[in-house]
């Protein structure tokens, strides 16, 4: 299992990916944050899986100059693509953009080492626009590009289906997330519901924010030939959270190296699924994520009423005096992680009190419920995570403390740079 997936996904979350959380979980504004919910099961344009998407202005630039991109490309998988000089300009613009930023230079040093080349800016470039922009063939489609499979999305060579559309902030546009600053307002997204493999595989699924595996109807609009359609996709995915280059990354590490198709990312399990153009071994034709298990201990049902503490427009004000407060935590332990990460907590009332029933809740979801440990005014309590494998991101990330009734009492966030020091404790 490659741990280059999780190195560029945690590049990508310290510089423009924005961390996927669970309803009821607190965002901060200034980092930015998708809020996923996955559990509704009716059907319909009116319910939003991605409930909410902060996306700071410091992020917004290769989101916007992807965004240019979507409508340079004919819907239908028959059509010949016509490139215009400033959509290849718009490309050009886009990759140039990339180059530099986090989650690229992490697949650039892995691919250097792998392949062992040196990879100049020049060359890198080259590789981004061959590997995801290069026109090949795909069975008896002439002009497919991974790109346009995965991040736009196509009409298939069956008339009413979906090919590709893996890209979860295209999905937010098409689903009505279009700010005034984005242009209009449109809807073009019906939700039909959650499409894991098995209860189990349901469940948990449900729980990790940063996939989603999904039935849906696209309102598509028609793009160069300006002749939309209905098409319907019975089932597919997308990473959420992961920036426009944070998903090239891990698409030209998967395709030009020897890479494993397994990732762990923040504690859950993925296939990725490559194919490649025909004619082109060096260039994707699609590329997802299957999901495939998390370590989940209890599902903790999230509050309809999310917290969100970090928002700027919110007046600071005084906080009462909770029965339990998070103290500190080793979310970076010495490897291996599991069974090593703990959380701390600390008694602030005047009476001995009870974890009973109490929840901590990891960065991803995952929920803790404490036994019957009763603990003096005053007295610390270390909870260590009964894991085989960490789940307190080493990135940043926020753990959060629930009381019995499943109401928000405390959270803790901590920082990449705090995180960063392995073997050592973060505290308040």
């Amino acid at each position: 299992m490659e741990v280059i997936y999780q190195d560029i996904w945690n590049a990508d979350q310290q510089q423009n990916g924005l961390p996927a959380i669970r309803p009821g979980e607190p965002g901060d504004f200034r980092q930015g944050f998708v809020r996923v919910d996955e559990r509704a099961t009716t059907v319909g344009s009116d319910f939003r899986v991605l409930q909410e998407v902060q996306l700071p202005d410091h992020k917004k630039s290769t989101y916007a100059l992807c965004e240019k991109l979507f409508n340079n490309y004919a819907l239908e998988r028959a059509a010949t693509e016509i490139i215009r000089p400033e959509e290849s300009q718009e490309e050009l613009d886009f990759i140039d953009a990339i180059v530099p930023t986090a989650p690229i230079q992490v697949a650039r040093t892995y691919l250097e080492q792998s392949l062992n080349l040196s990879i100049s800016d020049s060359m890198l470039a080259a590789m981004i626009k061959e590997t995801w922009f290069a026109f090949g063939t795909a069975g008896s489609q002439r002009d497919a590009s991974g790109f346009e499979h995965v991040f736009v999305g196509e009409q298939s060579s069956s008339a009413n289906k979906i090919g590709g559309y893996h890209f979860w902030y295209k999905y937010f546009l098409d689903d009505g997330g279009r700010t005034q600053d984005m242009g209009e307002r449109v809807d073009r997204i019906e939700y039909h519901g959650t499409r894991y493999q098995g209860a189990e595989q349901a469940a948990h699924g449900i729980l990790v924010p940063e996939v989603v595996t999904l039935s849906l109807v696209w309102h598509a609009p028609g793009g160069d030939n300006g002749q939309g359609r209905t098409l319907t996709k019975p089932i597919g995915g997308f990473f959420v959270g992961c920036s426009p280059e944070g998903l090239i990354a891990l698409g030209l590490v998967r395709c030009r190296s020897q890479s494993g198709k397994i990732a762990n990312i923040n504690g859950a399990e993925y296939q990725l699924d490559l194919h490649r153009l025909d004619d082109r071994p060096n260039a994707i034709r699609t590329f997802f994520p299957r999901f495939r298990k998390a370590e989940v201990t209890r599902i903790v049902q999230p509050s309809d009423n999310p917290v969100t503490p970090a928002d700027p427009h919110i007046p600071a004000g005084s906080n009462p005096v909770r029965e339990f407060r998070i103290l500190a935590a080793m979310v970076n332990p010495v490897n291996p992680e599991g069974g090593r990460e703990f959380v701390q907590l600390i008694n602030l009332s005047n009476q001995t009190a009870s974890l009973e029933g109490w929840q901590v809740v990891a960065p991803n979801g995952t929920g803790f419920v404490l036994d019957d440990i009763s603990i003096a005014p005053g007295d610390t309590f270390k909870f260590v995570l009964p894991t085989a494998q960490g789940v307190l991101r080493n990135s940043h990330g926020q753990i959060t403390l629930r009381n019995p009734t499943g109401n928000i009492e405390d959270s803790f966030s901590y920082s990449s740079e705090q995180s960063a020091h392995e073997g050592s404790v973060i505290t308040i």
